[in-house]
């Protein structure tokens, strides 16, 4: 056995109840000792060949088969070595026993598994990468059907009462209604202009192709407009529009974008305020920034949808039980081109009192937005 086992490639070992190395074949030689004898090794333990923490193991697993008398069979363990790169291996122990049955020691047979481990940790990594991509496949297949649901009732909505009002014109001609008529068919086809215009922006947004036009811009004649356009809205639903615009130097910005972001806010802020309410749009300058605040007395945005309200498609809770109609877009839209104006957006609400929307852009913004917006041109108006 002796003559076999010091020729043989097979890792086998021989301790005694001390665990101190009585044999130690070729093969562990060569794999754990490299230029030592099997006569040096003699007497040695585990110490003298691998890390503390591997040997103290070791010395463990040896101890409790010498008290018990039981194999450990087929244990995959890591081990660590002194001055060269760790390695797994699968081992089994057994214990030594003389002519008489009497328990005298250990020995054992060890084989390398780095490869195999290596495989089965890659093999788990690519699981958990496909795991990963899989959640968010099923995400994006969840969003589209979101997406289809959404635009679907966005689109039949408008379209339906076109439609509609079409038909009540062709039956009464010019009647003392056609006006009116004409004015419901064209606020109808503005809002699906709008969502249009909403989903080009977002596949832009998408594939970093957001078009910046950077101007010298007059922020608070923006907002004057963005009142303006949007108090029609509110005087037909009895909401006091407000405007209170301090000096703001000219600011080189997107007018159409930041026209875009205003009226985005100031519509959210009418068509979630009951009918009575207020919404003040105020512009200022704070600490080298251009502050636009929108404010109103509506019904609030309670604590866990405020995480969420500038996710693409977010609707909150309050929007969906009153069934107040949106695309859930609007505030995507506006928090990336605050963001692509280096700027920063926040909320701020109180459930049933109403919110407050504060943007900040940077008063020496300069020619060069944040990554993934192209800027077309840089002129002065």
């Amino acid at each position: 056995m002796s003559n076999l086992l010091a020729c043989a490639e097979e890792r086998v070992y021989f301790k005694d109840l001390a665990s101190r190395f009585i044999f130690v074949s070729a093969g562990w030689i060569a794999a754990y000792a490299p230029g030592m004898t099997a006569e040096e090794l003699i007497g040695k333990t585990d110490f003298d060949v691998f890390s503390d923490h591997h040997a103290s193991s070791a010395l463990e697993d040896e101890q409790q088969i010498i008290r018990t008398g039981e194999p450990i069979v087929g244990k995959v363990e890591r081990e660590t070595y002194q001055g060269r790169a760790d390695a797994w291996v699968s081992t089994t122990k057994m214990p030594l026993r003389d002519p008489f049955g009497a328990i005298i020691g250990t020995f054992g047979m060890s084989r390398d598994v780095t490869a195999q481990i290596k495989a089965e940790q890659m093999l788990a990594r690519h699981a958990q990468r496909l795991t990963s991509q899989n959640e968010s496949l099923r995400e994006l297949d969840r969003l589209k059907d979101e997406f289809i649901g959404l635009v679907s009732h966005e689109l039949r909505t408008p379209l339906t009462s076109i439609i509609g009002y079409i038909e009540l014109l062709r039956e009464h001609g010019g009647g003392p209604d056609a006006d009116r008529f004409v004015d419901v068919i064209e606020r109808n086809a503005e809002r699906l202009l709008r969502l249009v215009g909403d989903l080009l922006f977002l596949s832009q947004m998408q594939s970093g192709q957001l078009v910046l036009d950077l101007r010298d811009t007059d922020l608070a004649g923006l907002a004057v407009e963005a009142v303006e356009e949007a108090r029609p809205y509110a005087q037909r639903r009895h909401i006091v529009l407000d405007l209170s615009a301090g000096f703001v130097p000219r600011v080189s910005v997107d007018p159409t974008r930041i026209a875009q972001l205003l009226g985005n806010l100031i519509s959210n802020a009418v068509k979630f305020t009951p009918e009575g309410g207020k919404v003040g749009v105020t512009v200022a300058v704070e600490g080298g920034e251009a502050v636009l605040s929108v404010t109103d007395t509506g019904i609030g945005i309670r604590a866990a949808d405020r995480e969420r309200i500038f996710e693409r498609f977010f609707r909150t809770e309050a929007a969906t039980r009153r069934v107040i109609p949106g695309s859930g877009l609007g505030l995507t839209i506006s928090q990336a081109i605050v963001e692509a104006h280096e700027g920063t957006i926040t909320v701020r609400s109180d459930e049933a009192h109403g919110s407050t929307f504060t943007v900040r852009l940077p008063l020496g913004l300069g020619s060069s937005p944040r990554p993934g917006a192209l800027v077309l041109a840089q002129v002065s108006a």
